[in-house]
């Protein structure tokens, strides 16, 4: 009897500790999570407010000229990164200090490089084919801010990988709160004190950049900045790199090409109102990045054990889907309204698209047990290379869409792209275990939205046409509708000194800077 006693008091003893393990686990892991959504709030203020400041100073050609060289520095930072999303969680947790600060120099140094040619690369080209895809004159300062922003993203996102494996995320929440901050007064006082008009958008994003890549150099420690590379890490970033080149070249590309295009066969006025919706998707996917920076670890753990039901990840991820369905639903009934006030009434073209773009949120947080389980069972590299191909395939459909449909085919062409990836991800996942089913807030929100008028924004008339014959005909005819028609004004050629692209392109970059000091964060996210 006494036998049995002290057998129920071990086990006892033995349930309190993983108890109390557990509870440890939960309070870090929110935590966490916590920090991070504090400092995306904080990101989401400063470039909201902003807006209607800067909007009243700054004309279309030059949010039109950031936006479209932004995208290139984006372009530039998924390609450049050495390899790292390869060899970064595979060798530097298990790796000493020394060899991982090694391993860091190694990195910077490769992407470093290859970066700055990128950038030289494209002070040679600008300057020389600068009129392909817009008639207005680039300023030479403009084009040396990008291509010097370009090394300076590659070795930050080296940074945020590494703060990512290691978890360590107040560090990534410390590198976005001080990168939007300094993004916030140094444009300011650039447009401002200094008066120098559109560049004060590029000095804001190099500030900014600067700061966000101090920050995680401070982050990481004396040993990574001290130490030389090495000629191993040199070898396998050298084997590596072309794989996560392609993989983040196909990401870019997609980005600079949709902005390429709208501004070559729309107008610029195009590729403003797409950022300015695309501003709120992704102040959201950064909130889902939170999240997802820390809870990785453990869906992996989920994935491992055959007998999991994803418990964690399912209760980790249906607040946020909740969060983006409930969001979704307002600007379906008062977008208009909310971005009215953000934008001073200038830019409420943007507001039938973004409810259509809360439903792509959703789409981008599901099957992420089918995810785990994938990455788990050592098939990842069969879906980065189904994911390129995708990403290429809906690449070349781009063209003859923007043509056809403007923004309505952009929006399209990323939903079809998002839901077929899960899709294949969920069969490719179903071949190593049965896969649980936990997007049901997901299917519902995008339900909702597209009920109310999420989805109206992809319906086709036959006067969008952007380059049809009458397109000035049908434009003047819709000047005649009521305000939320204003985004049929996609239709038709460029109108590049009217008043309306003047106002809608006003947004071009202002979407692009909450991409710059938010999307380093989120710009793998699909």
């Amino acid at each position: 009897m006494r036998g049995i006693e002290t057998f129920v008091s071990r086990g006892g003893r033995r349930s309190s500790a993983r108890d109390e393990i557990l509870g440890r686990i939960r309070t870090h892991f929110v935590g966490r999570v916590a920090t991070l959504a504090v400092a995306t709030a904080f990101s989401a203020l400063l470039s909201v407010a902003l807006l209607p400041l800067t909007t009243q100073h700054l004309q279309a050609s030059d949010y039109g000229t950031y936006g479209l060289l932004m995208s290139i520095v984006a372009l530039v930072g998924a390609a450049a990164d050495g390899g790292a999303g390869l060899l970064v969680p595979a060798h530097y947790g298990p790796a000493s200090a020394s060899e991982r600060a090694r391993l860091f120099v190694s990195l910077a140094v490769f992407a470093g490089i290859g970066a700055s040619a990128a950038g030289l690369f494209l002070i040679v080209l600008w300057t020389w084919r600068h009129n392909t895809f817009s008639d207005q004159v680039v300023p030479m300062a403009a084009i040396v801010l990008a291509a010097v922003l370009m090394p300076m993203r590659a070795v930050t996102n080296i940074s945020i990988l590494i703060f990512s494996v290691t978890g360590r995320g107040p560090a990534i929440a410390a590198q976005m709160a001080i990168q939007s901050l300094v993004v916030f007064l140094s444009t300011l006082a650039a447009l401002f004190e200094f008066t120098m008009g559109g560049i004060s958008l590029f000095i804001g994003a190099f500030c900014g950049q600067c700061a966000a890549m101090c920050i995680g150099l401070v982050a990481l420690g004396p040993r990574h900045l001290l130490s030389f590379p090495s000629r191993d890490w040199f070898r396998r970033v050298a084997i590596s790199a072309p794989t996560t080149a392609a993989s983040g070249l196909v990401d870019g590309t997609r980005g600079f090409g949709e902005n390429a295009l709208l501004t070559s066969t729309v107008g610029l006025h195009a590729v403003g109102i797409l950022s300015d919706a695309r501003l709120y998707h992704c102040l959201f996917m950064v909130l889902a990045n939170a999240v997802s920076h820390n809870l990785w670890a453990k869906s992996l753990e989920e994935a491992r054990n055959p007998h999991s039901g994803f418990e964690i990840t399912r209760s980790a991820w249906t607040p946020v889907q909740i969060a983006i369905t409930c969001a979704g639903i307002i600007f379906a009934f008062v977008g208009k309204e909310i971005v009215d006030i953000i934008s001073n009434g200038k830019f409420t073209a943007a507001a039938s698209y973004i409810p259509v773009l809360f439903v792509f949120a959703l789409i981008q947080t599901t099957e992420r047990p089918a995810d785990a389980i994938v990455c788990a069972a050592g098939r990842a590299a069969s879906a980065s290379w189904t994911r390129t191909v995708m990403a290429l395939g809906s690449l070349i459909a781009l063209f003859p869409t923007i043509v056809l449909f403007g923004i309505k085919g952009v929006v399209a062409i990323c939903i079809i792209e998002a839901v077929a990836y899960r899709l294949y991800l969920r069969v490719l996942a179903s071949r190593v275990r049965k896969v649980p089913f936990q997007d049901h807030v997901a299917v519902f929100g995008s339900f909702a939205n597209h009920r109310r008028d999420g989805f109206r924004a992809l319906g086709s008339t036959a006067t969008d046409h952007p380059t049809g014959v009458g397109g000035d005909r049908h434009r003047d005819a819709r000047r005649h509708r009521p305000p939320l028609d204003q985004r049929d004004d996609l239709g038709g050629p460029p109108d590049h000194g009217g008043a309306t692209s003047m106002i809608v392109s006003a947004r071009r970059a202002e979407g692009d800077r909450a991409i710059a000091t938010a999307t380093i964060f989120a710009w793998t996210s699909t």
